[in-house]
């Protein structure tokens, strides 16, 4: 068994180590003692996945977004089924590929909201909070709070299938601020 960070250590990484030492078994991701998905190996095959609402290469994919979950790879895990046939080398060319088309996209939802409205920040969502855990609630396209200084907003962008957190440095008016949203075709 071996574990670590995904911030030290990339899902890319990781796969391709149990592709070349063969493992069997499954990584599982782990966020606050909670975990949130796994990926499953079979003769060093990525054979199964699996994160949050999502199954298969799509669950993979979301994984190679975040940073802040804690892995462990554990041969004893029985896989339920198998859900992916993709072979590994495409899998990671896709998954980087998946990032890269990501983290561009991020910068012009970023320049997007930044023209109307003041943001500090636009990134990936890390479930850091507890709103997420529970598959039910997964499926909530958007959710706003507040901290003590500012406003936050946590939607799913359809155009890339991921969750994004969007940081205000005010208070804003959520009807204008959905309209908006609406109009530029993100969630």
């Amino acid at each position: 068994m071996f574990a670590g960070s995904l911030k030290t250590f990339s899902l890319t990484s990781l796969m391709q180590i149990c592709n070349n030492d063969s493992r069997n078994g499954a990584v599982e991701f782990i966020n606050n003692g909670s975990v949130y998905g796994k990926i499953g190996f079979e003769n060093g095959n990525v054979v199964y996945g699996e994160y949050l609402g999502s199954r298969g290469v799509d669950s993979v994919k979301q994984i190679s977004l975040l940073q802040e979950l804690d892995f462990k790879f554990n041969e004893r895990i029985l896989l339920p089924e198998k859900n992916i046939e993709t072979d590994i080398n495409f899998l990671l060319i896709d998954c980087s590929r998946y990032i890269d088309e990501s983290k561009e996209y991020l910068g012009k939802i970023r320049a997007m909201f930044d023209r109307k409205y003041e943001i500090s920040q636009a990134h990936f969502y890390e479930y850091r909070h507890m709103y997420f855990k529970s598959p039910e609630l997964f499926d909530i396209r958007y959710l706003e709070f507040y901290d003590e200084d500012d406003f936050i907003v946590i939607y799913l962008d359809k155009n890339i299938n991921a969750r994004i957190e969007l940081v205000f440095r005010k208070k804003i008016l959520t009807d204008d601020l959905i309209l908006f949203m609406e109009s530029k075709e993100v969630f």
